[in-house]
Protein backbone atom coordinates (compact mmCIF):
# COMPACT_ATOMS: atom_id res chain seq x y z
CA UNK A 1 0.00 0.00 0.00
CA UNK A 2 3.06 2.37 1.13
CA UNK A 3 4.37 1.80 -2.97
CA UNK A 4 1.03 2.28 -4.08
CA UNK A 5 0.54 5.49 -2.35
CA UNK A 6 4.26 6.76 -3.18
CA UNK A 7 3.70 6.22 -6.63
CA UNK A 8 0.53 7.99 -6.75
CA UNK A 9 2.13 10.82 -5.43
CA UNK A 10 4.88 10.98 -8.14
CA UNK A 11 2.52 10.19 -10.93
CA UNK A 12 0.86 13.74 -8.69
CA UNK A 13 3.71 15.32 -9.20
CA UNK A 14 4.56 14.36 -12.83
CA UNK A 15 1.11 16.05 -13.68
CA UNK A 16 1.34 19.41 -11.82
CA UNK A 17 5.17 19.55 -13.26
CA UNK A 18 3.73 18.54 -17.11
CA UNK A 19 1.01 21.02 -16.36
CA UNK A 20 3.46 24.03 -15.28
CA UNK A 21 5.92 23.14 -18.28
CA UNK A 22 2.74 22.70 -20.61
CA UNK A 23 1.50 26.19 -19.61
CA UNK A 24 3.77 27.82 -21.69
CA UNK A 25 3.28 26.15 -24.85
CA UNK A 26 -0.62 25.60 -23.97
CA UNK A 27 -2.74 27.77 -26.33
CA UNK A 28 -5.71 27.82 -23.52
CA UNK A 29 -5.56 28.16 -19.75
CA UNK A 30 -8.78 28.19 -17.33
CA UNK A 31 -9.59 28.58 -13.90
CA UNK A 32 -12.66 26.34 -12.48
CA UNK A 33 -14.92 25.15 -9.78
CA UNK A 34 -17.36 22.22 -8.85
CA UNK A 35 -17.18 18.49 -7.28
CA UNK A 36 -13.77 18.76 -7.29
CA UNK A 37 -12.80 22.00 -6.07
CA UNK A 38 -11.24 24.68 -6.77
CA UNK A 39 -8.53 24.20 -9.96
CA UNK A 40 -6.58 25.51 -12.52
CA UNK A 41 -5.76 23.74 -15.73
CA UNK A 42 -5.05 24.39 -19.41
CA UNK A 43 -5.39 22.67 -22.65
CA UNK A 44 -3.97 22.14 -26.16
CA UNK A 45 -5.81 21.36 -29.68
CA UNK A 46 -4.88 18.04 -31.26
CA UNK A 47 -6.59 18.87 -34.67
CA UNK A 48 -10.18 20.24 -35.46
CA UNK A 49 -11.93 17.06 -34.04
CA UNK A 50 -9.85 16.20 -30.83
CA UNK A 51 -7.87 17.96 -28.16
CA UNK A 52 -5.95 17.20 -24.68
CA UNK A 53 -6.53 18.97 -21.46
CA UNK A 54 -5.21 19.00 -17.82
CA UNK A 55 -5.96 20.44 -14.85
CA UNK A 56 -5.52 20.42 -10.80
CA UNK A 57 -7.91 20.48 -8.22
CA UNK A 58 -8.43 20.75 -3.86
CA UNK A 59 -10.66 21.71 -1.50
CA UNK A 60 -11.19 21.10 2.30
CA UNK A 61 -14.11 20.81 4.21
CA UNK A 62 -15.63 19.80 7.80
CA UNK A 63 -19.18 18.15 7.99
CA UNK A 64 -20.58 15.98 10.34
CA UNK A 65 -22.00 12.64 9.15
CA UNK A 66 -24.00 9.38 10.33
CA UNK A 67 -22.48 5.89 9.57
CA UNK A 68 -23.32 3.02 11.13
CA UNK A 69 -25.15 4.27 13.71
CA UNK A 70 -22.54 6.68 14.94
CA UNK A 71 -22.14 10.13 14.05
CA UNK A 72 -18.92 11.19 13.08
CA UNK A 73 -17.10 14.62 13.71
CA UNK A 74 -15.37 14.51 9.85
CA UNK A 75 -12.85 16.46 7.40
CA UNK A 76 -12.95 15.79 4.22
CA UNK A 77 -9.70 16.91 1.86
CA UNK A 78 -10.11 16.93 -2.14
CA UNK A 79 -6.55 16.68 -4.03
CA UNK A 80 -6.15 15.59 -7.46
CA UNK A 81 -5.27 16.21 -11.03
CA UNK A 82 -6.96 14.75 -14.51
CA UNK A 83 -5.82 14.03 -17.74
CA UNK A 84 -7.97 14.07 -20.35
CA UNK A 85 -8.90 13.43 -23.96
CA UNK A 86 -11.68 15.57 -25.61
CA UNK A 87 -13.50 14.70 -29.03
CA UNK A 88 -15.19 17.16 -30.53
CA UNK A 89 -17.99 15.38 -32.92
CA UNK A 90 -19.45 18.73 -34.14
CA UNK A 91 -17.66 20.86 -36.36
CA UNK A 92 -19.47 24.20 -35.41
CA UNK A 93 -20.41 23.30 -31.92
CA UNK A 94 -17.50 23.70 -29.05
CA UNK A 95 -19.69 20.13 -27.18
CA UNK A 96 -17.51 17.49 -26.66
CA UNK A 97 -16.97 13.81 -25.31
CA UNK A 98 -14.02 13.63 -22.44
CA UNK A 99 -12.44 10.48 -21.30
CA UNK A 100 -9.16 10.67 -19.01
CA UNK A 101 -8.26 9.46 -15.54
CA UNK A 102 -8.17 11.67 -12.03
CA UNK A 103 -5.30 11.01 -10.13
CA UNK A 104 -6.43 11.33 -6.71
CA UNK A 105 -5.24 11.92 -2.71
CA UNK A 106 -8.81 12.40 -1.69
CA UNK A 107 -9.34 11.39 2.18
CA UNK A 108 -12.48 11.62 4.51
CA UNK A 109 -11.06 11.33 7.88
CA UNK A 110 -13.55 11.50 10.75
CA UNK A 111 -13.91 10.68 15.11
CA UNK A 112 -17.10 9.49 16.56
CA UNK A 113 -19.03 11.39 18.75
CA UNK A 114 -20.37 10.39 21.72
CA UNK A 115 -24.29 10.08 21.78
CA UNK A 116 -26.65 11.82 24.21
CA UNK A 117 -25.79 8.47 26.54
CA UNK A 118 -22.02 9.52 26.12
CA UNK A 119 -21.51 6.11 24.82
CA UNK A 120 -19.76 4.97 21.05
CA UNK A 121 -21.48 1.99 19.23
CA UNK A 122 -19.40 -0.72 18.10
CA UNK A 123 -21.28 -3.57 16.17
CA UNK A 124 -24.27 -4.68 18.58
CA UNK A 125 -22.77 -3.18 21.69
CA UNK A 126 -22.88 0.21 22.84
CA UNK A 127 -20.09 1.21 24.89
CA UNK A 128 -18.97 4.73 27.21
CA UNK A 129 -16.64 7.40 25.90
CA UNK A 130 -14.30 6.84 27.97
CA UNK A 131 -10.84 7.42 25.82
CA UNK A 132 -9.97 8.75 22.41
CA UNK A 133 -12.39 8.49 20.28
CA UNK A 134 -12.85 5.73 17.35
CA UNK A 135 -11.64 6.66 14.05
CA UNK A 136 -12.62 6.06 10.48
CA UNK A 137 -10.55 7.26 7.36
CA UNK A 138 -12.15 6.54 3.63
CA UNK A 139 -9.84 7.05 0.62
CA UNK A 140 -10.79 6.81 -2.90
CA UNK A 141 -8.58 4.75 -5.14
CA UNK A 142 -5.22 7.02 -6.70
CA UNK A 143 -6.09 6.66 -10.17
CA UNK A 144 -9.75 6.45 -10.90
CA UNK A 145 -11.39 6.29 -15.34
CA UNK A 146 -13.57 9.24 -15.75
CA UNK A 147 -16.35 9.95 -18.84
CA UNK A 148 -18.32 12.73 -19.68
CA UNK A 149 -19.52 15.15 -21.87
CA UNK A 150 -18.54 19.24 -21.85
CA UNK A 151 -18.33 22.68 -23.55
CA UNK A 152 -15.26 24.32 -24.32
CA UNK A 153 -11.24 23.65 -24.79
CA UNK A 154 -12.00 24.04 -28.87
CA UNK A 155 -9.55 25.96 -30.16
CA UNK A 156 -12.43 28.48 -32.48
CA UNK A 157 -11.22 32.21 -31.47
CA UNK A 158 -8.87 33.91 -29.11
CA UNK A 159 -10.32 36.05 -26.07
CA UNK A 160 -12.17 34.73 -22.85
CA UNK A 161 -14.50 31.70 -23.12
CA UNK A 162 -17.02 29.05 -20.81
CA UNK A 163 -15.58 25.71 -19.82
CA UNK A 164 -18.41 23.29 -18.71
CA UNK A 165 -17.97 19.66 -17.77
CA UNK A 166 -20.41 16.68 -16.54
CA UNK A 167 -19.52 13.31 -16.06
CA UNK A 168 -18.42 10.92 -13.28
CA UNK A 169 -15.06 8.80 -12.18
CA UNK A 170 -15.21 5.38 -10.81
CA UNK A 171 -13.39 3.87 -7.88
CA UNK A 172 -14.61 1.71 -4.53
CA UNK A 173 -13.58 3.50 -1.37
CA UNK A 174 -11.07 1.66 0.64
CA UNK A 175 -12.81 2.63 4.50
CA UNK A 176 -10.01 1.59 7.73
CA UNK A 177 -11.38 1.83 11.11
CA UNK A 178 -9.38 2.11 14.54
CA UNK A 179 -10.45 1.49 17.96
CA UNK A 180 -8.34 2.51 21.01
CA UNK A 181 -7.51 -0.64 23.06
CA UNK A 182 -9.22 0.75 25.91
CA UNK A 183 -12.50 -0.04 24.43
CA UNK A 184 -11.90 -3.89 23.78
CA UNK A 185 -12.49 -4.23 27.72
CA UNK A 186 -16.08 -3.58 26.94
CA UNK A 187 -16.62 -5.27 23.61
CA UNK A 188 -15.32 -7.64 21.92
CA UNK A 189 -12.95 -8.65 18.42
CA UNK A 190 -15.62 -9.91 16.94
CA UNK A 191 -17.71 -6.64 17.41
CA UNK A 192 -14.95 -3.88 16.03
CA UNK A 193 -14.79 -5.85 12.67
CA UNK A 194 -18.61 -5.94 12.61
CA UNK A 195 -18.66 -2.10 12.73
CA UNK A 196 -15.73 -1.69 10.21
CA UNK A 197 -17.43 -4.18 7.93
CA UNK A 198 -20.95 -2.23 8.73
CA UNK A 199 -18.75 1.66 7.51
CA UNK A 200 -17.18 -0.45 4.49
CA UNK A 201 -20.25 -1.13 3.26
CA UNK A 202 -22.39 1.95 3.64
CA UNK A 203 -19.13 3.97 2.06
CA UNK A 204 -18.83 1.21 -0.51
CA UNK A 205 -22.03 1.84 -2.06
CA UNK A 206 -20.50 5.20 -3.36
CA UNK A 207 -18.46 4.25 -6.28
CA UNK A 208 -19.41 6.72 -8.69
CA UNK A 209 -18.03 10.10 -8.70
CA UNK A 210 -19.99 12.83 -9.86
CA UNK A 211 -18.24 15.37 -11.43
CA UNK A 212 -19.90 18.75 -12.83
CA UNK A 213 -17.15 21.87 -13.27
CA UNK A 214 -17.82 25.15 -14.54
CA UNK A 215 -14.72 27.45 -15.46
CA UNK A 216 -13.54 30.23 -17.34
CA UNK A 217 -10.43 29.96 -19.96
CA UNK A 218 -8.21 32.46 -21.90
CA UNK A 219 -7.37 31.68 -25.33
CA UNK A 220 -3.68 32.71 -26.84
Amino acid sequence: MKQVKKAARVAAFALVAAMASGVSNAQEVYVQGGTLGAGIGAALPLSSWAGVHADFDGFGYSHTVTVAGNQYDGHLKLLQGGLYLDLFPFASSGFRVTTGVLLNDDELKAHAIPNADGNYKIGRDYVPAVGSAPTATASLPHAMPYLGIGYGHKPVAKGFGLTLDLGVAYGRPHVTYNVPEIYTLFTTQANIDQQEQKISNDVGRYKLYPVAEIGVSYRF
